[in-house]
């Protein structure tokens, strides 16, 4: 099997373990203590082999308290996990979708909704003691687009209820809130978002408040218009900069971090319940806004991060570094905004620590505030400091911080409880990564203290959850006050602007600010960052050295060494307080010990990018998706192979492993739907650029930036169809849910969503399995269901479809089918990834697709993490074919039917896991001739590779030097001769027409040097040619190198006679 990253650190077995008998019991979504014998052990049985990927999902409003009870979302889970408050003793699990987020309980108490992320749904739950679906799923509330198969309800969050009829649900990646009839569970508008990220709402008063997470800070660079340029808003000219030449390397301008006053930074929606109006927006509240309460009298509080950004910003006026920043990349805060009547009065910021340049004393900081909600008589706040693992109380007038207490990793979310004078009494907290729930006392403001900590069960893998408390802890920075999780929340990006401790890219003369990277799918796209030096294990140029070669600084055949690299440079850096010298237990500058790293750097590589957008749920690419393949990879933005994407940004992620020129990092098109911050500085994203400025007004429309990046040119519009649905690893049918009940059947779309879940389940990309409640007798019955390609399997019998649903529509049965993933997932099972035949690190130039035809059923590729057991898939279905693993990550995939003419896409799936990226190969009707060799082909055939490289001469070890190395990989030499009188410069390649191999070049006086070599010369390449000189002067010139062994040759050159030069290997003279 081809594993070149990550060695198995924990026997699959102890994966299987942390699936306890106790969690499949959840499964049956009743109280544990109604469980038969006989339902337990067929629970048992079959959620063994159901998987749990860790997407790092956000949060808000998790956890809400009704009736007696705490409704908590599970989400590594994938259940809502319900508490009886009188026993603090979990009594039941309800499966809901994939990675439940949020929860709001309806008005009349009759019903939890629960939104889950991944599964683009909402899982209603009763919650009506006396019903005889008393917590199950009884509805799901998705929408989608019919014609693409595709969601339209994508990433939700947050859950408000207007009244018991209408809800609101934020739609986060989709910037919307969707409207929602209760009773037909339908959507019945969109209220268009003009920020980015909706998350937390609320309603009160008959208001509902919307509250963006990224909202921005106003900062971008300082770009603008030449005439504009003052010096301090505007220092550079865009237009040339951005527009006419958008230099990769950023040379010869002055470039800022500003903040902006135009630039839009929209941060409160207040939209009127009744009619659904904006009645208000209002700015300038923080960066990242966590949490939102509002108390009875229209006071409005929410939990927020406000980035520093600017704070060190002015790199190119001021020299700026990190010194300026003094550790300090956010404040920690909790802004007040007053209620509607005073609207003029600008909003009240309490913040949790002293202002910079004080800083907090150790173990003070309270990083990352996350819930918040306020006592019923509007006195005390109590807050989570998520990145410091605390729960704080605040007096709401004053915003003094009253009383701190420990909790478990990463509180995130707050059920608060008042006693009957309206004071806060206790809070159940949601603590997301240990994934606890903890009792805390608050009557006493001033000392608040954990009562109790209920566990919630985790199938995570345990390094992966050690290494995410590493990345989301505060104390990974010298002041507590900011975590790695702080700039790349939810492993994703804060889409800031950020002058780190870079070093100076060639030819520059500042440091360059820099967007913040996703963490988000690194694995196999080492080396990191814009620049190309964190994590580095293949050596070469970088941005900060691209006229020399650098040394390696990670093992090219252990991935954890680039994220462990990458994490040492970043906390004792970016995470360090300049000036200080403390180190960790193995000597390295900056906090958190050997292992607290160790784990982290496996984190990192097991962080992936959400299933993609609107792959349709029967998992076949659309033809527009497909042609928005053939131009990203083949055709190009233009004539002739002009602007091909897919040259730099290669297969298998879109991304440049490692640029053959200046090493830069050429960021990964996925997820580029929920990125509006593009390229190295934001080059685009100027509210003093007028094209960029309509679309800031707009909430910047993710669509609309990037098209900028092809000019606007409808007929490659494709390609963001491309991006919508290239493949993250997952089937576009997993995390996809159908309830059948009467209302569901009415709707033509659920039997074919029914027939895609099954067909996918039979192909082995997903596991189908449905919960629900038989309702035929007077003993309501819960039951699971297992499809096995054949019906639906349980602990009493066998189902058909067409038997559940004449029992769904008869009212006698009401489940949910949800798709699972299959257990081989997280660390131990990383995402196929396939390419082009050759080394990962030297793909570059023109991609060589496979072609088939009817002689020839195979195809050779490259490829990671496969073995011989691989399932084949072609344009999202699996077919019949075998894999064969070859020497070198080399595989051959042979077809066992010849698929229909025309491109194709190529995945391969682990079996029970993960399905690599969408690869292009092409069916024709005939045997095509094969292509012509390319130098690097002839090269390689004649055997002469051993003679590329640097050599200098026997005698005086560097008076003559010769140098023989690509200038496009496999397409153009350089062969550079100097001696003491000066250099020589030629260029070797192949004529296109003839076949002949070329010789171009000039020497120090100008004479031209020209003709062609033969490859097929026994003893050595031989060039024959002739001289021209600057005076006219003509004559014979050939050069012939003769290897002598593996570090030595022979130089023949000269005209009529060669003279012989001794050479011999310049890494052999030392």
């Amino acid at each position: 099997m081809i594993r070149k990253a990550f060695a198995r650190t924990t026997a699959k077995v102890t994966l299987i373990a942390l699936i306890s008998c106790t969690f499949i019991i959840a499964a049956a979504k009743i109280a544990v203590a109604d469980l038969s014998p006989l339902a337990t052990k067929a629970l048992d049985h079959q959620a063994k082999d159901i998987g749990y990927p860790t997407f790092v999902s956000p949060h808000t409003s998790p956890i809400a308290v009704h009736n007696g009870r705490v409704f908590v979302v599970n989400t590594p889970s994938d259940s809502l996990d319900v508490i009886d408050i009188g026993s603090r003793s979990i009594v039941a699990r309800v499966p809901v979708g994939i990675d439940p987020v949020s929860i709001a309980v309806r008005p009349d108490g009759r019903e939890v909704w629960v939104a889950n992320h991944i599964s683009d749904s909402v899982s209603v739950v009763d919650s009506d003691p006396d019903s005889p679906t008393y917590l199950h799923v009884i509805a799901t509330v998705q929408q989608f687009d019919r014609l693409r198969k595709a969601t339209r309800f994508d990433e939700p969050m947050g859950i408000a209820f207007a009244n018991n009829d209408k809800a609101y649900v934020a739609l986060s990646s989709d910037n919307q809130i969707a409207v929602i009839d209760v009773a037909s569970r339908t959507i019945t508008k969109r209220l268009n978002i003009t920020a980015q990220d909706p998350r937390a709402i609320v309603v009160h008063n008959d208001k509902l408040y919307v509250l963006p997470f990224e909202s921005n800070n106003k900062t971008q660079l300082s770009g603008g218009t030449k005439a504009d340029i003052d010096g301090d808003l505007v220092t550079f000219d865009a237009v040339a900069h951005s527009i006419v030449t958008n230099s990769k390397l950023s040379l010869g301008h002055v470039l800022d971090i500003v903040k902006h006053p135009d630039m839009p930074d929209r941060d409160l929606y207040v939209f009127d319940t009744a009619t659904d109006e904006l009645i208000a927006t209002v700015d300038s509240l923080g960066t990242l806004l966590y949490g939102l309460t509002v108390d009875s009298k229209g006071r409005v509080f929410i939990a927020q991060t406000d980035a520093r950004n600017d704070s060190n910003g002015r790199s190119g006026t001021k020299k700026h570094g990190l010194s300026e920043m003094m550790n300090r990349a956010f404040l920690n805060r909790i802004t007040r905004v007053a209620p509607d009547d005073s609207s003029s009065r600008p909003p009240t910021f309490f913040d949790l620590e002293p202002l910079p340049p004080a800083q907090p004393k150790p173990g003070a900081a309270l990083a990352t505030p996350y819930g918040i909600s306020i006592s019923d008589d509007d006195s005390i706040l109590v807050v989570t400091a998520a990145g410091s693992d605390k729960l704080i109380t605040m007096d709401a007038d004053s915003g003094a911080v009253l009383g701190r207490v420990d909790v478990d990793a990463v509180p995130r979310g707050i059920a608060l409880i008042s006693d009957k004078q309206g004071r806060a009494d206790s809070a159940w907290v949601l603590n997301a990564v240990e994934n606890s729930v903890s009792l805390v006392n608050v009557s006493n403001p001033a000392n608040p203290e954990v009562v109790s900590t209920i566990a919630l069960e985790d199938p995570t893998h345990p390094v992966v959850k050690r290494g995410r408390k590493a990345f989301e802890t505060a104390a990974a920075s010298t002041t507590g006050t900011f975590a790695c999780a702080s700039c790349h929340p939810d492993g994703h990006t804060d889409q800031l602007l950020w002058v780190l401790e870079t070093p100076i890219v060639t030819g520059g003369s500042q440091i360059q600010p820099r967007t913040t990277m996703p963490i988000r799918g690194l694995r196999d796209t080492e080396p990191y960052h814009w620049d190309g030096i964190p994590g580095d294990p293949y050596g070469g140029p970088n941005a900060a050295n691209t006229d020399s070669d650098v040394a390696p600084n990670s093992d090219i055949n252990d991935q954890t060494t680039a994220t462990r690299h990458l994490i040492d440079g970043s906390l004792a850096n970016t995470m360090h307080l300049v000036g200080k010298t403390d180190t960790n237990n193995e000597g390295k500058l900056g906090t958190l010990s050997a292992a607290e790293r160790d784990a982290m750097a496996v984190f990192l590589l097991n962080v992936p990018y959400p299933p993609a957008q609107r792959r349709p749920y029967d998992n076949v690419p659309s033809q527009r998706a497909k042609d928005g393949f053939r131009l990203f990879h083949i055709d190009g933005n233009g004539v002739g192979r002009r602007d091909v994407c897919g040259d730099c940004h290669r297969f298998p992620h879109m991304v440049s492993t490692n640029h053959p020129t200046i090493g830069m990092d050429t960021p990964t098109w996925r997820g580029a739907y929920d990125r509006f911050l593009i390229l190295p500085q934001g080059r685009i994203n100027m509210v003093t650029l007028p094209p960029f400025a309509a679309l800031a007004e707009q909430g910047i429309p993710e669509r609309e930036l990037w098209r900028f990046t092809w000019g606007l040119r409808e007929e490659f519009d494709p390609v963001w169809d491309m991006v919508l649905e290239h493949s993250t690893g997952f089937s576009g049918t997993f995390a996809r849910q159908v309830t059948l009940n009467r209302q569901s059947l009415k709707d033509d779309l659920t039997p074919d969503l029914v027939a895609a879940l099954e067909q996918s389940a039979r192909e082995e990309a997903i596991i189908l399995e449905g919960h629900g409640v038989f309702l035929a007798t007077d003993q309501p019955q819960s039951v699971t269901l297992r499809y096995d390609g054949m019906g639906y399997s349980s602990a009493t019998g066998r189902h058909s479809r067409e038997d559940l649903f004449a029992m769904a529509k008869a009212g006698e049965f009401i489940g949910t089918l949800t798709a699972y993933h299959g257990i081989n997932t997280d660390a131990d099972y990383p995402q196929p990834a396939i390419w082009t035949l050759g080394p990962i690190q030297a793909q570059s130039g023109p991609q060589q697709f496979p072609k088939l035809h009817a002689k020839n059923l195979a195809m050779d590729i490259s490829g990671r993490y496969i073995d011989d057991s691989a399932h084949i898939i072609i344009d999202g279905r699996r077919v019949a074919g075998q894999v064969t693993v070859r020497k070198d990550e080399a595989l051959t995939v042979t077809l066992a039917e010849l698929p229909p003419e025309g491109m194709r896409l190529l995945q391969l799936q682990t079996p029970g896991g993960l399905i690599s990226n969408d690869f292009i190969f092409h069916v024709t009707a005939e045997v095509e001739p094969p292509p012509k060799p390319s130098l690097g082909d002839l090269i390689h055939a004649s055997g002469w590779e051993s003679l590329l490289g640097d050599w200098v001469d026997l005698g005086t070890r560097g008076e003559f030097r010769l140098s023989l190395n690509w200038k496009i990989k496999n397409q153009l030499l350089e062969l550079t001769t100097i001696d003491q009188n000066g250099p020589s410069v030629a260029f070797i390649r192949i004529d296109q027409e003839s076949g002949a191999i070329l010789h171009s070049g000039t020497n120090f006086v100008g004479a031209s040097i020209s003709g062609h070599w033969d490859f097929a010369v026994e003893e050595g390449p031989k060039m024959t040619g002739g001289f021209l000189s600057s005076e006219g002067t003509q004559g014979k010139f050939s050069m012939q190198l003769v290897p002598q062994s593996n570090d030595t040759m022979a130089l023949r050159v000269g005209s009529e006679q060669l003279a012989t030069v001794p050479m011999m290997r310049k890494a052999a003279t030392y």
